[in-house]
């Protein structure tokens, strides 16, 4: 059996991308549960509002380490190799910017508050769509044969 030698420039170690996916998509699907019952009034079958408001903060304080922990070693590695540059760096600025307002919601002037809060779920909104585009261009990236 002939196996093909993928490349692996910014690869993460298995054990890193998965926890890295399972802490981002519990993160992202906390809030998004919180946002469709707190904003959308949505009736959703689980824990009270709250209590997916717990489970964001808890999630995003562990995609904050998993978010530094990828930055030296597979930023770096994936920028040098010239690969998935454009979502790499839409989600960088996307994540900076959910840190920001996450931020600005806790400790941030009452007055800028409703502004706070939307930039913030429209961050969120965001990278729902760049993460996973970020994975499947990175994939593709990966199967293409090098010269």
């Amino acid at each position: 059996m002939t196996h093909h030698k993928r490349s692996r420039v910014g690869r993460l170690p298995r054990w890193q991308r998965i926890t890295t996916h399972v802490i981002f998509s519990l993160c992202a699907l906390s809030g998004l549960l919180f946002f469709l019952r707190h904003e959308l009034g949505l009736e959703i079958p689980g824990p009270e509002t709250h209590g997916y408001l717990v489970a964001h903060g808890v999630s995003a304080a562990f995609a904050l380490l998993a978010f530094g922990a990828v930055l030296p070693g597979h930023v770096r590695a994936a920028w040098n190799a010239r690969r998935n540059r454009v979502t790499g760096l839409v989600m960088i600025g996307v994540l900076a910017a959910l840190m920001g307002s996450g931020l600005l919601l806790y400790y941030g002037s009452e007055e800028w508050r409703d502004g706070v809060v939307w930039s913030h779920w429209g961050a969120g909104l965001l990278v729902l769509l760049a993460f996973p585009l970020h994975l499947l261009l990175g994939s593709q990236a990966g199967r293409t044969p090098s010269v």
